[in-house]
């Protein structure tokens, strides 16, 4: 029998929350966390989704969408989500979201492909010509490592994804050869703990004789 699985209600969406984000990118990781809810939901009835789309919004989401055109019937869910969609795409701040990448330092404890992972991440709004070009230079300029900065502006071909796996090779050898080294010295340290005990040749017991002060044999 199948069990049943208590959703819980998704968070409203805050247009004028001031947030790192930019409000397209916002609305638009909201709009895929709504997706994932209706369908967990089991709800399939357009009818529903809209309304549900809309309550979930909120009431500032609801507010922008009443004065928008051609918005459908109220079983027009895909008509209601490409309208929103269009209104907040129109809100983005080009400029500011590529303000917010050239500020994007490389932190200390961020390794090379993280940094690479966020700056592809930022760069997705900023709608650049040639966004490979724009990370690598984003990378050489404020990231941490002077050797990649000092080869890529003596080399034009300097190729900054052999760099990367170079880099990520060097990092995962360097864990393996550390573990090994450190359990073998913890079976040393444990071995040196262990002494034998002695015993008298003259009357078997355990030597020295603490106890009785002198070999019982011999007295």
């Amino acid at each position: 029998m199948a069990q049943s699985v208590t959703i819980q209600p998704m968070p409203e969406f805050r247009p004028d929350a001031k947030v790192g984000a930019s409000l397209a990118t916002r609305r638009n990781d909201w709009q895929a966390d709504f997706e994932m809810f209706i369908i967990a939901s089991g709800i399939t009835d357009a009818k529903r989704k809209r309304a549900l789309l809309l309550y979930q919004a909120g009431p500032r989401v609801r507010e922008i969408f009443k004065p928008l055109a051609d918005t459908g019937n109220d079983d027009n869910y895909e008509v209601a989500k490409t309208k929103l969609k269009e209104y907040f795409d129109l809100q983005k701040d080009r400029r500011y979201d590529v303000y917010r990448f050239r500020q994007a330092m490389q932190k200390t404890d961020e390794t090379l492909d993280e940094y690479h992972t966020r700056l592809r991440t930022m760069a997705a709004t900023c709608e650049f010509n040639d966004v490979v070009l724009e990370i690598e230079q984003q990378i050489i300029i404020c990231g941490t490592s002077s050797k990649i900065r000092k080869h890529a502006l003596r080399d034009p071909k300097f190729d900054l994804k052999g760099r990367r796996d170079e880099q990520s090779s060097y990092q995962i050898k360097d864990i393996e050869s550390k573990e090994p080294t450190e359990v073998y010295t913890n079976k040393l340290e444990g071995k040196s703990e262990k002494t034998e005990a002695k015993t008298c040749h003259c009357c078997g017991r355990e030597y020295p004789h603490v106890a009785v002060g002198q070999c019982p044999a011999k007295s």
